[in-house]
């Protein structure tokens, strides 16, 4: 296949081979691109149930024979690059007291780099790991929840 997919197409591709063998029930907006991707061979199925071919995974980049825990994780699991952050940023700011024996709190890492409470957990949950590849534990202490590199002394 030389064309090229749309966003929307991909997607659709790829929620559908998340199914497996087993038919996906897509929304009726979708079906437009469902009959545009069967009449390229990606698709098969008709009204709201649809299943992929072998082309269509190959299409979005699937193997031919593979599981659906191992589809999921290469969609889930985007690389980890592990780059420190810049100096004197807030990132390093926060890394460099997540690595504090005691640990640390939301309150504290707030206070440090004026982010609000969220924006803190966010950091914590999604970029320390995504971008920086370091992973946070958390337990209960007497000030609250205490936050540290994992790995770190306790």
């Amino acid at each position: 296949m030389t064309d090229k997919l749309s966003s929307a197409q991909g997607v659709l591709l790829r929620r559908i081979a998340g199914a497996g063998d087993q038919p996906f029930e897509i929304a009726p907006r979708a079906r437009a691109t469902a009959v545009i991707l069967a009449g390229r061979g990606l698709l098969t199925g008709e009204g709201d149930l649809w299943t992929i071919t072998p082309e269509g995974r190959t299409a979005i980049g699937l193997p031919l024979k593979q599981g659906l825990a191992e589809d999921a994780a290469r969609e889930v699991s985007p690389p980890v690059s592990g780059r420190a952050p810049k100096p004197g940023t807030k990132a390093a700011t926060v890394i460099e007291m997540l690595g504090r024996p005691d640990g640390v709190t939301v309150a504290q890492i707030s206070d440090a780099t004026s982010w609000l409470p969220h924006s803190v957990r966010g950091f914590l949950a999604g970029a320390l790991k995504k971008t920086h590849g370091l992973a946070a534990t958390s337990e209960a202490g007497e000030g609250g929840r205490l936050y540290r590199l994992a790995g770190a002394a306790s």
